[in-house]
């Protein structure tokens, strides 16, 4: 491990979840869920709601709705011709470049890739592009998986138990749909995940400790002090993040609670969000930023969404970065990736990435036996371990612990699936400093695949 230095790593971390759609009938609705205040759909009382001229009663519950409805919050982008408009747009010279940092790199973005995968397709009344890639190959095809400057990374949503598309839960084990989407990303396009972000802002113990397995970077930490006028986002309900720091510190969590340094392996940033009407970043915490990263580095995240035009959110992100360097000349400011704000905040290093060795062999009962090493310690326990069937089901399992370090194994029998009915296997680990390998290998032929990333 390197000497972290004084640093303020600039992370822009982009929900990516592709088009949204809401109808007006859909505003009102959300209007009565939030703030119990049952009015017919109409647009001209929509743009008085937004302007705060429409007479409720009370000035401040009109404020608060005013910015629960502003019209830049309900700007969504409903189709992917419109998203690649946008996209288009950002990625001109005019935008990446308005502001260099102080090395005259270009703005970055994390482009944390949501799979809306297991919703029910008959329950999507915002028209989420339902599917396990869908989404994520979108950005793919346009960045890459480690592209010159942006990077895809992690974002999932809890599926709800009414299995509706746009609704909200906090628990990522009660549907297996997470191990799933995982497996195929592993299986059919060789990428497992690093750093993560978590949708809606959730975490709770169920996903602390799956993250704690696999991610070695978070950027969850959504704590603010200000912000706390929108009844559906207060008091915990998705995002909880009330006892966690303030600061602008990476921390590794407490087993029994993700809120508080504690000795896990994982690595939690601070991620506030970019124009929003709830826990927004703010020029003060921009320049509480800078102060701190006056002596050690620091790590400034912030998120907004691909349904939305992301480029007013750049500029003003911008503009307050160009004023509050210039009061901070010694601060080193760059723009960066997640994992690689995250690996240089904690500084370590460019340590390489892990070699998966594999060997299949013969066991007297008819069975066969994978056997598993590594040439470098994984974040977590074990590698991930999936399996696709020749019947094109995926299957998600533990690995058997060997007796020497970085040993595992898998047996494969009738009591777990015969050798003969796997098309492919796949592993894929990351190594405490966030470098990610990914083995997928035919076991009836051999031939294997593979891939390195961040």
């Amino acid at each position: 491990m390197s000497e972290a230095k004084p640093m303020l790593y600039v992370v822009h971390c982009v929900d990516a979840e592709g088009p949204l759609y809401e109808p007006v009938e859909a505003t009102f609705q959300r209007l009565k869920s939030i703030f119990g205040l049952d009015l017919a759909p109409d647009h001209r009382v929509l743009k008085q709601l937004q302007a705060g001229t429409y007479d409720l009663g009370d000035p401040d519950l009109a404020r608060k709705v005013a910015r629960t409805l502003a019209p830049d919050q309900l700007a969504y982008l409903d189709d992917w011709t419109r998203i690649e408009a946008m996209l288009d747009a950002v990625d001109a010279d005019a935008v990446r470049l308005r502001v260099p940092d102080s090395r005259g790199g270009a703005w970055t973005v994390s482009w944390h890739c949501l799979a809306h995968f297991g919703f029910n397709p008959a329950r999507n009344p915002r028209r989420r592009d339902l599917g396990v890639h869908n989404v994520f190959d979108r950005y793919a095809a346009r960045y890459g998986f480690d592209g010159a400057r942006d990077r895809l990374h992690w974002h999932f949503h809890p599926i709800p138990f009414s299995g509706q598309a746009n609704h909200c839960a906090t628990h990522y084990l009660n549907d297996p749909s997470i191990f799933e989407i995982v497996s195929r990303r592993v299986l059919e396009r060789h990428w497992f995940p690093c750093a993560n972000r978590p949708g809606l802002n959730v975490e709770r113990p169920d996903s602390h400790w799956f993250l704690e397995q696999w991610l070695p970077y978070d950027m969850g930490n959504n704590h603010a002090d200000h912000d706390h006028d929108q009844p559906d986002l207060d008091h915990g309900r998705w995002g909880d993040w009330r006892r966690a720091p303030l600061d602008w510190v990476v921390y590794h969590p407490h087993h029994d609670d993700y809120q508080r340094p504690g000795q896990c392996r994982r690595a939690i940033a601070r991620c506030l969000n970019l124009q929003a009407r709830y826990n927004a970043i703010t020029p003060a915490e921009v320049e509480a930023a800078f102060r701190a990263a006056a002596d050690r580095p620091v790590v400034m995240a912030f998120t907004n969404h691909d349904f939305r035009s992301l480029e007013p959110g750049i500029a003003e992100m911008q503009d307050w970065l160009r004023e509050i360097s210039a009061r901070h000349p010694g601060v080193e400011w760059v723009y960066a990736d997640s994992a690689t704000a995250m690996r240089g905040a904690l500084g370590q290093g460019e340590a390489p990435h892990a070699r998966f060795a594999v060997e299949v062999t013969a066991t007297g009962n008819g069975g066969h036996r994978l056997d598993v090493r590594l040439d470098r310690d994984p974040f977590g326990p074990q590698p991930w371990f999936c399996y696709l069937s020749r019947e094109g089901r995926v299957f998600h399992d533990n690995l058997g612990f060997g007796l020497e370090p970085r040993r595992w194994f898998y047996e494969f029998d009738e009591e777990s699936i015969p050798l003969e009915a796997v098309a492919r296997i796949g592993l894929a680990t990351n190594t405490g400093n966030g470098r990610t390998s990914v083995t997928t290998f035919d076991p009836a032929t051999g031939a294997r695949t593979d891939a390195f990333h961040n």
